[in-house]
C-alpha cells in the first residue's frame, strides 16, 4: 500500500487539476449556466474534503483486509471526483 502522504498528494493534485480544468472550461464556454458551474465546483470541493477526512481518520482495523478495502474505496471515490467534472459537459 502506498503511504498516506502520497495518497493525500495525489488527491490534492487531482482536485486542483480538475478545478483548473473547470475554470478553463467556463472561460471558453461563457454560455454555460452559472448555477450549474457553481454546483459542480461545490461538489468537487465537498467530495475532496470528505475523502481527505477519511484518509486522515481511517479508524482502527483489526483485519488488514478491512484496511485494504477502506483505502480501495477511497481510490474509487477519487474516480467519482473526476465524474463530477464530466457533469459540466451535460
Amino acid at each position: 500500500m502506498a503511504s498516506i502522504r502520497t495518497l493525500k498528494k495525489d488527491l490534492n493534485y487531482i482536485a486542483y487539476e480538475l478545478l483548473t480544468e473547470a475554470f478553463a472550461y467556463k472561460h471558453f464556454h461563457p454560455e454555460m449556466e452559472e448555477k450549474k458551474f457553481d454546483e459542480a465546483i461545490r461538489n468537487m470541493v465537498k467530495l475532496r474534503n470528505e475523502i481527505l477526512a477519511r484518509i486522515n481518520k481511517p479508524g482502527k482495523f483489526d483485519d488488514p483486509a478491512k484496511q485494504k478495502e477502506h483505502f480501495r474505496k477511497i481510490h474509487e471515490d477519487m474516480i467519482t471526483l473526476v465524474n463530477v467534472m464530466d457533469s459540466l459537459d451535460k
